[in-house]
């Protein structure tokens, strides 16, 4: 009788690991697309949006076989086999799908890198800013460092350079050659100590000047209630600080081409605060500097944003006017003069 054959056991097949929930919700958001995935992201909480929409922009090429374990029966009715994710496909989706402001504030978030390196930052740093920095270096220098970064910065500052000097860099990028570690490690670091850090304080500040930078940062009640004390006790000193403290209002005082500076260097959240608070003419100063597209967007978004806290305003005013002082200081824009400089002396 012949010997009964031992079974072969079957192959031992490993289960792939599951797919986390926020994972999969990308992944079929991703797939649904703006329209067909508008429900499902109007049901979403905020943290929920923004945990999903974090998800999807770092997703990157979605495998077939990981479409069908996640959608199912539904993946074959799309026609793709493979999906890319991204920030622009994102930013499409939650546009079409969530209210603006909340899909503003998503796409800030997700726009912006966890940490972003020297090259990076120096893609997000304002242009008119760079410019200037680098026109004070060597022709060579300034071609190595717009090879490394975006394309889009990298056009916005050649158009604020010097034409003779924008033409000399373009040529010297045409020709560019590898660059030694040693000579990009110090431009590197010369970038880093003279652009990305803020220069340190000076050892010896006016003592003037001081105080007038701490009157300025206060609300206006600590303000008006501190100068009228100083009135009664100093009425030289109140009268110099008076002169060095700057106001919101007075900024409306400036030439076109210095508030157009100012415009472009205040973050938007900041400016929208401080002009919620600001007087119809300031208000309508500020928008003329703008397109009209631009001022109209300005306004809807004040309307969007609704009622602020006065102490918000505030705050937001001073920033403005402190960084008007700080760019007047590096000649990159011009504050009107205080109006006692046009008093006549006998």
């Amino acid at each position: 009788m012949a010997p009964v054959p031992t079974p072969v056991p079957a192959p031992h097949t490993v289960a792939p690991p599951p797919i986390p929930g926020p994972v999969r919700a990308a992944i079929l958001l991703l797939a649904l697309g703006e329209e067909n995935g508008t429900a499902i992201w109007q049901s979403l909480n905020d943290s929920e949006a923004r945990l999903v929409s974090s998800i999807m922009a770092k997703l990157g090429s979605v495998r077939q076989e990981t479409l069908l374990r996640v959608v199912g029966e539904f993946m074959r009715e799309v026609s793709s086999t493979n999906l890319t994710g991204g920030p622009e496909r994102t930013e499409k989706i939650l546009m079409g799908a969530l209210p603006r402001p909340q899909a503003k504030s998503i796409i800030e978030e997700i726009r912006t890198p966890e940490s972003p390196d020297l090259w990076q930052k120096l893609s997000l740093a304002k242009p008119d800013q760079l410019a200037s920095f680098l026109s004070k270096e060597y022709p060579q220098t300034i071609a190595v460092v717009l090879t490394k970064i975006t394309a889009e910065q990298s056009a916005k500052v050649l158009s604020l350079l010097p034409a003779p000097l924008a033409t000399d860099v373009v040529d010297r990028m045409l020709r560019l050659e590898p660059v030694s570690d040693d000579i990009m490690k110090g431009i590197e670091a010369m970038l880093e100590d003279g652009f990305v850090t803020p220069p340190p304080l000076p050892g010896r500040r006016d003592p003037m000047d001081q105080v007038a930078q701490i009157f300025n940062a206060f609300d206006k009640k600590h303000e008006s209630r501190f100068l009228a004390a100083l009135d009664a006790t100093n009425r030289s000193a109140a009268q110099k600080l008076r002169a060095l403290m700057f106001s919101f209002d007075e900024l409306a005082k400036m030439d076109a081409a210095s508030a157009q500076v100012l415009v472009r260097s205040v973050e938007r959240e900041t400016m929208i605060k401080a002009l919620k608070g600001a007087t119809k003419s300031v208000r309508e100063f500020f928008f003329s500097q703008m397109s009209q597209r631009a001022a109209r967007s300005f306004q809807d978004d004040m309307e969007i944003q609704g009622p602020v806290r006065l102490k918000e305003v505030d705050v937001a005013q001073r920033a403005i006017v402190n960084l008007a002082k700080d760019l007047a200081a590096k000649g990159e824009l011009i504050l009107a003069s205080n109006a006692n400089d046009d008093e006549m002396i006998n």
